[in-house]
């Protein structure tokens, strides 16, 4: 997938938006939803593509684009709006390798938040 240099991967802005909407609090538990759920939505979407299901492969990635891009995790957002494409399209072919690049930048997007949710709580 061809990027743009000039996009982030990972936007704090975002996570100072959601902050300054909904205080400290607010932040804290979006962070530990998501980490609970990202790794659930990718494997819901490994299943669809298994399943040859395009429908649940949409909504899983679909679901996962959304929260991923609300809290800054852009290029995992925009993987997902990839994989959401296709499946939308009926086309399930190469989705599992997007889903598989998702999963490898969840970790990148896991240990980031982490260290922002571990800082906040000092």
């Amino acid at each position: 997938m061809p990027t743009d240099p000039e996009v982030r991967d990972l936007d704090p802005d975002a996570l100072a938006r959601l902050e300054r909407f909904g205080g400290l609090k607010l932040l804290r538990e979006m962070i530990a939803l998501y980490l609970e759920n990202a790794p659930e939505r990718l494997a819901a979407a490994d299943a669809g593509v298994a399943a040859g299901d395009a429908g649940s492969t949409e909504n899983a990635l679909h679901s996962l684009k959304s929260s991923s891009a609300q809290l800054g995790a852009l290029r995992l957002s925009r993987l997902c709006e990839e994989g959401e494409t296709l499946a939308r399209s009926g086309k399930l072919a190469g989705i599992a390798e997007i889903v598989a690049a998702g999963r490898a930048e969840l970790v990148e997007v896991q240990r980031w938040l982490h260290g922002i949710r571990d800082a906040r709580s000092e």
